[in-house]
């Protein structure tokens, strides 16, 4: 199970969000981060957006890893969040106008959830 959210222009300095996520395997964090995102976000759904696509990138690994040291996650991984209007543009593979500049790489956590066994909450 993850959690991600993002403060949007969380550092006044440079204007950059502030994204934070964490994974949870059997009650206790395996994986978390909080940093800056690397570019400036235009919105707080494009801020979220970006840290969906960096979560989903973070939970396919953990999947593969845990299958690899013998322990498969049978079960969907659980990806919760607070932004509806990112949740929708990830689950739905939809993109609003006002995202189409949205790097290529940042669409990586829309096909995570259609194709790596994730669902975004």
């Amino acid at each position: 199970m993850g959690y991600v959210d993002s403060d949007y222009t969380g550092y006044k300095n440079t204007y950059k969000s502030i994204e934070e996520s964490v994974f949870i395997v059997a009650g206790g964090p395996v994986s978390w981060e909080c940093k800056h995102q690397d570019i400036v976000a235009l919105s707080t759904v494009e801020a979220e957006y970006m840290r969906f696509s960096q979560a989903t990138t973070q939970a396919i690994w953990l999947a593969k890893f845990f299958d690899k040291i013998g322990l498969p996650i049978t079960a969907l991984i659980h990806i919760y969040a607070n932004n509806m209007g990112s949740i929708t543009n990830t689950v739905n593979g939809k993109n609003h106008r006002r995202m189409k500049h949205i790097d290529i790489l940042f669409h990586q956590g829309a096909y995570g959830v259609g194709h790596s066994g994730l669902q975004i909450l």
